[in-house]
Protein backbone atom coordinates (compact mmCIF):
# COMPACT_ATOMS: atom_id res chain seq x y z
CA UNK A 1 0.00 0.00 0.00
CA UNK A 2 1.51 3.41 -0.91
CA UNK A 3 0.86 6.79 0.46
CA UNK A 4 1.07 9.96 -1.21
CA UNK A 5 0.72 13.25 0.77
CA UNK A 6 -0.08 16.79 -0.78
CA UNK A 7 0.53 20.22 0.55
CA UNK A 8 -2.45 22.85 1.10
CA UNK A 9 -1.68 24.61 -2.12
CA UNK A 10 -1.43 21.67 -4.42
CA UNK A 11 -5.53 21.28 -2.16
CA UNK A 12 -6.29 24.40 -3.95
CA UNK A 13 -4.39 23.71 -7.47
CA UNK A 14 -6.05 20.68 -8.83
CA UNK A 15 -9.20 20.56 -6.48
CA UNK A 16 -7.55 17.76 -4.22
CA UNK A 17 -9.20 18.63 -1.36
CA UNK A 18 -7.08 16.59 1.24
CA UNK A 19 -4.59 18.51 3.24
CA UNK A 20 -2.46 15.59 2.80
CA UNK A 21 -4.53 13.22 0.34
CA UNK A 22 -4.02 9.46 0.50
CA UNK A 23 -3.39 7.29 -2.28
CA UNK A 24 -4.29 3.56 -0.89
CA UNK A 25 -4.09 2.58 -4.71
CA UNK A 26 -8.04 2.51 -4.59
CA UNK A 27 -8.29 5.47 -6.82
CA UNK A 28 -8.87 4.73 -10.20
CA UNK A 29 -5.85 5.54 -12.52
CA UNK A 30 -6.39 2.95 -15.05
CA UNK A 31 -8.47 4.47 -18.37
CA UNK A 32 -9.91 2.47 -21.12
CA UNK A 33 -7.83 2.07 -24.64
CA UNK A 34 -9.42 1.46 -28.14
CA UNK A 35 -7.92 -1.33 -29.76
CA UNK A 36 -5.43 0.65 -31.87
CA UNK A 37 -4.30 3.27 -29.15
CA UNK A 38 -6.75 5.42 -29.08
CA UNK A 39 -7.77 6.58 -25.43
CA UNK A 40 -11.72 6.19 -24.40
CA UNK A 41 -11.37 8.03 -20.44
CA UNK A 42 -13.95 7.08 -18.21
CA UNK A 43 -17.27 6.90 -19.05
CA UNK A 44 -20.28 7.58 -16.61
CA UNK A 45 -21.21 3.96 -16.12
CA UNK A 46 -17.64 3.38 -15.18
CA UNK A 47 -18.05 6.06 -12.60
CA UNK A 48 -21.45 4.75 -11.34
CA UNK A 49 -19.70 1.72 -11.16
CA UNK A 50 -16.42 2.34 -9.50
CA UNK A 51 -17.11 5.37 -7.42
CA UNK A 52 -20.67 5.43 -6.67
CA UNK A 53 -21.94 8.77 -8.34
CA UNK A 54 -24.80 8.56 -10.73
CA UNK A 55 -26.02 10.58 -13.99
CA UNK A 56 -28.02 13.06 -11.38
CA UNK A 57 -25.57 13.47 -8.98
CA UNK A 58 -23.03 14.30 -11.66
CA UNK A 59 -25.33 16.87 -13.29
CA UNK A 60 -26.33 18.59 -9.65
CA UNK A 61 -22.16 18.86 -9.25
CA UNK A 62 -22.07 20.74 -12.27
CA UNK A 63 -24.69 22.83 -11.87
CA UNK A 64 -23.02 23.71 -8.65
CA UNK A 65 -19.90 24.36 -10.27
CA UNK A 66 -18.35 21.35 -8.21
CA UNK A 67 -17.44 19.47 -11.47
CA UNK A 68 -16.91 21.26 -14.33
CA UNK A 69 -19.41 21.32 -17.10
CA UNK A 70 -18.00 18.10 -19.38
CA UNK A 71 -18.67 18.57 -22.96
CA UNK A 72 -16.32 15.56 -23.88
CA UNK A 73 -17.58 12.77 -26.10
CA UNK A 74 -15.81 9.63 -26.99
CA UNK A 75 -16.05 8.10 -30.20
CA UNK A 76 -19.82 6.59 -29.71
CA UNK A 77 -20.95 9.99 -28.47
CA UNK A 78 -20.89 9.15 -24.92
CA UNK A 79 -19.78 11.56 -22.47
CA UNK A 80 -16.44 10.51 -20.32
CA UNK A 81 -14.09 11.56 -18.07
CA UNK A 82 -10.02 12.32 -17.50
CA UNK A 83 -8.42 11.85 -14.66
CA UNK A 84 -8.47 15.38 -13.44
CA UNK A 85 -12.41 14.84 -13.02
CA UNK A 86 -11.80 11.20 -11.54
CA UNK A 87 -9.66 12.84 -8.80
CA UNK A 88 -12.04 15.89 -8.43
CA UNK A 89 -15.36 13.35 -8.02
CA UNK A 90 -12.80 11.43 -5.44
CA UNK A 91 -12.49 14.62 -3.18
CA UNK A 92 -16.02 15.58 -3.75
CA UNK A 93 -17.42 12.06 -3.45
CA UNK A 94 -15.12 11.49 0.45
CA UNK A 95 -15.71 15.82 2.14
CA UNK A 96 -19.67 15.19 1.09
CA UNK A 97 -19.17 12.08 3.17
CA UNK A 98 -17.11 13.94 5.96
CA UNK A 99 -20.20 16.20 6.32
CA UNK A 100 -19.47 19.15 3.68
CA UNK A 101 -22.10 21.02 2.41
CA UNK A 102 -22.25 21.72 -1.64
CA UNK A 103 -21.64 25.46 -0.77
CA UNK A 104 -18.19 24.67 1.46
CA UNK A 105 -16.93 22.43 -1.26
CA UNK A 106 -17.54 25.14 -3.42
CA UNK A 107 -16.00 27.71 -1.16
CA UNK A 108 -12.99 25.90 -1.28
CA UNK A 109 -12.45 25.38 -4.20
CA UNK A 110 -12.92 28.66 -5.62
CA UNK A 111 -12.61 30.91 -2.48
CA UNK A 112 -9.10 31.86 -1.84
CA UNK A 113 -9.71 32.98 1.72
CA UNK A 114 -11.73 29.63 2.53
CA UNK A 115 -10.21 28.16 5.73
CA UNK A 116 -9.68 24.52 4.97
CA UNK A 117 -8.02 23.60 8.45
CA UNK A 118 -10.77 25.54 10.52
CA UNK A 119 -13.28 24.08 8.01
CA UNK A 120 -12.08 20.31 8.80
CA UNK A 121 -11.67 20.84 12.04
CA UNK A 122 -14.55 21.96 12.74
CA UNK A 123 -15.72 18.59 10.63
CA UNK A 124 -13.77 16.57 13.42
CA UNK A 125 -15.51 18.34 15.96
CA UNK A 126 -18.94 17.73 14.43
CA UNK A 127 -18.15 14.23 13.63
CA UNK A 128 -17.63 13.51 16.69
CA UNK A 129 -20.09 15.11 18.87
CA UNK A 130 -22.38 12.62 16.31
CA UNK A 131 -20.60 9.76 16.63
CA UNK A 132 -21.22 9.62 20.96
CA UNK A 133 -24.72 10.55 20.32
CA UNK A 134 -25.11 7.66 17.64
CA UNK A 135 -23.06 5.29 20.38
CA UNK A 136 -26.01 6.36 22.87
CA UNK A 137 -28.65 5.96 21.14
CA UNK A 138 -27.31 2.61 19.37
CA UNK A 139 -26.89 1.08 23.34
CA UNK A 140 -30.54 2.71 23.64
CA UNK A 141 -31.78 0.57 20.52
CA UNK A 142 -29.79 -2.27 21.91
CA UNK A 143 -31.44 -2.41 25.50
CA UNK A 144 -34.92 -2.44 23.64
CA UNK A 145 -34.21 -4.95 21.42
CA UNK A 146 -32.62 -6.98 24.24
CA UNK A 147 -35.75 -6.72 26.48
CA UNK A 148 -38.38 -6.53 23.78
CA UNK A 149 -39.72 -3.24 26.04
CA UNK A 150 -40.36 0.60 24.84
CA UNK A 151 -40.47 2.99 27.65
CA UNK A 152 -43.67 5.01 27.90
CA UNK A 153 -45.01 7.02 30.29
CA UNK A 154 -47.98 6.19 32.41
CA UNK A 155 -50.07 9.45 31.47
CA UNK A 156 -49.99 10.82 27.97
CA UNK A 157 -49.68 14.70 28.30
CA UNK A 158 -47.50 14.44 31.36
CA UNK A 159 -44.41 15.16 29.37
CA UNK A 160 -42.83 16.24 26.01
CA UNK A 161 -41.99 13.58 24.62
CA UNK A 162 -38.69 14.85 23.63
CA UNK A 163 -37.84 15.01 27.24
CA UNK A 164 -39.14 11.87 28.19
CA UNK A 165 -36.72 10.80 25.59
CA UNK A 166 -33.88 11.99 26.73
CA UNK A 167 -34.91 10.75 30.64
CA UNK A 168 -35.31 7.54 29.19
CA UNK A 169 -31.87 7.32 27.32
CA UNK A 170 -29.90 8.76 30.24
CA UNK A 171 -31.69 6.47 33.06
CA UNK A 172 -33.16 3.60 30.99
CA UNK A 173 -29.70 2.47 29.03
CA UNK A 174 -28.83 -0.46 30.59
CA UNK A 175 -25.62 -0.36 28.53
CA UNK A 176 -24.50 2.71 29.85
CA UNK A 177 -25.17 2.18 34.00
CA UNK A 178 -22.33 0.64 35.47
CA UNK A 179 -24.33 -1.88 37.12
CA UNK A 180 -25.72 -3.66 34.59
CA UNK A 181 -23.06 -2.93 31.45
CA UNK A 182 -20.66 -5.77 32.84
CA UNK A 183 -23.83 -8.12 32.60
CA UNK A 184 -25.20 -6.65 29.33
CA UNK A 185 -22.23 -7.49 27.55
CA UNK A 186 -22.21 -11.07 28.90
CA UNK A 187 -26.17 -11.60 28.26
CA UNK A 188 -25.29 -9.99 24.20
CA UNK A 189 -22.46 -13.15 24.19
CA UNK A 190 -24.90 -15.22 25.52
CA UNK A 191 -27.92 -14.58 23.17
CA UNK A 192 -25.51 -13.98 19.88
CA UNK A 193 -24.16 -17.63 20.32
CA UNK A 194 -26.45 -19.99 21.06
CA UNK A 195 -23.94 -22.92 21.19
CA UNK A 196 -23.68 -24.28 24.66
CA UNK A 197 -19.96 -24.18 23.50
CA UNK A 198 -17.88 -20.58 24.70
CA UNK A 199 -14.94 -19.14 23.89
CA UNK A 200 -12.04 -18.96 26.90
CA UNK A 201 -13.16 -14.90 26.90
CA UNK A 202 -16.63 -15.48 27.01
CA UNK A 203 -15.98 -17.49 30.33
CA UNK A 204 -13.80 -15.64 31.75
CA UNK A 205 -16.36 -12.20 30.71
CA UNK A 206 -18.89 -14.62 32.63
CA UNK A 207 -16.90 -15.20 35.86
CA UNK A 208 -15.92 -11.49 35.94
CA UNK A 209 -19.60 -10.44 36.23
CA UNK A 210 -20.46 -13.01 38.69
CA UNK A 211 -17.53 -12.34 41.34
CA UNK A 212 -18.36 -8.44 40.73
CA UNK A 213 -22.29 -8.46 40.64
CA UNK A 214 -24.01 -8.26 43.84
CA UNK A 215 -24.90 -11.32 45.75
CA UNK A 216 -28.75 -10.53 46.00
CA UNK A 217 -29.03 -9.57 42.80
CA UNK A 218 -27.26 -12.69 41.23
CA UNK A 219 -29.63 -14.67 43.83
CA UNK A 220 -32.62 -13.11 41.83
CA UNK A 221 -31.06 -14.36 38.67
CA UNK A 222 -30.79 -17.67 39.62
CA UNK A 223 -34.68 -18.19 41.65
CA UNK A 224 -35.70 -16.47 38.54
CA UNK A 225 -34.76 -18.98 36.56
CA UNK A 226 -35.81 -21.82 38.64
CA UNK A 227 -39.20 -20.33 39.38
CA UNK A 228 -39.76 -20.06 35.60
CA UNK A 229 -38.79 -23.77 35.18
CA UNK A 230 -41.00 -25.06 37.97
CA UNK A 231 -43.61 -22.72 36.23
CA UNK A 232 -43.12 -23.92 33.35
CA UNK A 233 -43.00 -27.98 33.98
CA UNK A 234 -46.39 -27.46 35.23
CA UNK A 235 -48.48 -26.50 32.14
CA UNK A 236 -50.34 -29.72 32.35
CA UNK A 237 -52.10 -28.02 35.54
CA UNK A 238 -53.01 -24.63 33.57
CA UNK A 239 -52.14 -21.27 34.27
CA UNK A 240 -54.83 -19.99 36.43
CA UNK A 241 -55.04 -23.45 38.35
CA UNK A 242 -54.34 -22.84 42.17
CA UNK A 243 -50.78 -25.25 42.11
CA UNK A 244 -49.44 -22.76 39.35
CA UNK A 245 -50.59 -20.13 40.69
CA UNK A 246 -49.33 -20.74 44.55
CA UNK A 247 -45.89 -21.11 42.43
CA UNK A 248 -46.52 -17.30 40.95
CA UNK A 249 -47.57 -16.30 44.34
CA UNK A 250 -43.88 -17.53 46.18
CA UNK A 251 -42.03 -15.94 42.68
CA UNK A 252 -43.09 -12.21 43.97
CA UNK A 253 -42.84 -12.74 47.52
CA UNK A 254 -39.34 -13.61 46.84
CA UNK A 255 -39.12 -10.61 44.56
CA UNK A 256 -40.53 -8.19 47.66
CA UNK A 257 -38.69 -10.21 50.07
CA UNK A 258 -35.24 -10.12 48.42
CA UNK A 259 -35.38 -6.83 46.94
CA UNK A 260 -31.78 -5.13 46.20
CA UNK A 261 -33.48 -2.10 44.62
CA UNK A 262 -33.95 0.71 47.86
CA UNK A 263 -36.22 2.81 45.36
CA UNK A 264 -38.25 -0.14 44.84
CA UNK A 265 -39.18 -1.20 48.22
CA UNK A 266 -43.29 -0.93 49.05
CA UNK A 267 -43.66 -0.12 45.26
CA UNK A 268 -43.59 -3.99 44.29
CA UNK A 269 -47.08 -5.00 43.55
CA UNK A 270 -48.55 -8.42 41.32
CA UNK A 271 -49.50 -5.87 38.79
CA UNK A 272 -46.06 -4.21 38.98
CA UNK A 273 -44.11 -7.93 38.78
CA UNK A 274 -46.48 -9.11 36.13
CA UNK A 275 -45.26 -6.10 33.63
CA UNK A 276 -42.21 -6.25 34.16
CA UNK A 277 -41.02 -9.93 33.82
CA UNK A 278 -43.49 -10.97 30.91
CA UNK A 279 -41.72 -8.93 27.90
CA UNK A 280 -38.73 -11.36 28.79
CA UNK A 281 -40.71 -14.11 27.89
CA UNK A 282 -42.57 -12.60 24.82
CA UNK A 283 -40.76 -10.41 23.13
CA UNK A 284 -36.59 -9.39 22.52
CA UNK A 285 -33.34 -11.49 22.63
CA UNK A 286 -34.26 -12.12 25.98
CA UNK A 287 -37.40 -13.44 25.43
CA UNK A 288 -35.25 -15.74 22.40
CA UNK A 289 -32.91 -17.09 24.93
CA UNK A 290 -35.48 -17.98 27.56
CA UNK A 291 -37.55 -19.67 24.63
CA UNK A 292 -33.79 -21.66 24.04
CA UNK A 293 -34.71 -22.31 28.26
CA UNK A 294 -38.43 -23.13 28.61
CA UNK A 295 -39.52 -23.73 24.99
CA UNK A 296 -41.78 -21.24 23.26
CA UNK A 297 -44.71 -22.74 24.88
CA UNK A 298 -43.40 -22.58 28.19
CA UNK A 299 -42.45 -18.85 27.81
CA UNK A 300 -45.93 -18.11 27.00
CA UNK A 301 -47.29 -20.17 29.84
CA UNK A 302 -45.45 -18.27 32.50
CA UNK A 303 -46.40 -15.31 30.67
CA UNK A 304 -49.99 -16.52 30.95
CA UNK A 305 -49.50 -17.52 34.73
CA UNK A 306 -47.86 -13.80 35.36
CA UNK A 307 -50.65 -12.02 34.04
CA UNK A 308 -53.05 -13.51 35.88
CA UNK A 309 -51.79 -13.33 39.14
CA UNK A 310 -51.35 -9.65 37.97
CA UNK A 311 -54.72 -9.13 36.82
CA UNK A 312 -54.70 -8.55 33.12
CA UNK A 313 -56.07 -9.79 29.93
CA UNK A 314 -54.59 -12.87 29.30
CA UNK A 315 -56.38 -13.36 25.91
CA UNK A 316 -54.47 -10.08 24.79
CA UNK A 317 -50.98 -12.23 25.06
Amino acid sequence: MHLYFYGEKHIKNFFNFFKKPIDMCVTPRCKIYLKGGGCMGYSVKWVTENLGITRDMLRYYEEKKLLKENDNRNHINYRDYNDADIECLWAIKLLIGIGFTAKEIYALKHDPKFDFNTAIAKKVSELERKHDENLIYLQFAKSIKLTGCVPTTTEYGSIKFDDFLEYSRKNWNFYDDPRTAPFMKVADTLISNPSPELRPDDVDALYEVMTKHHAGEMMQYFALHGYFQVIADMRDFGYDSDTVQRVVKLLYEFFVNFNTDPELDGKITPQKLALHLMPYLIEGDVAEANKRNYSEEGCLFIAKALAYYGGYDVDNL
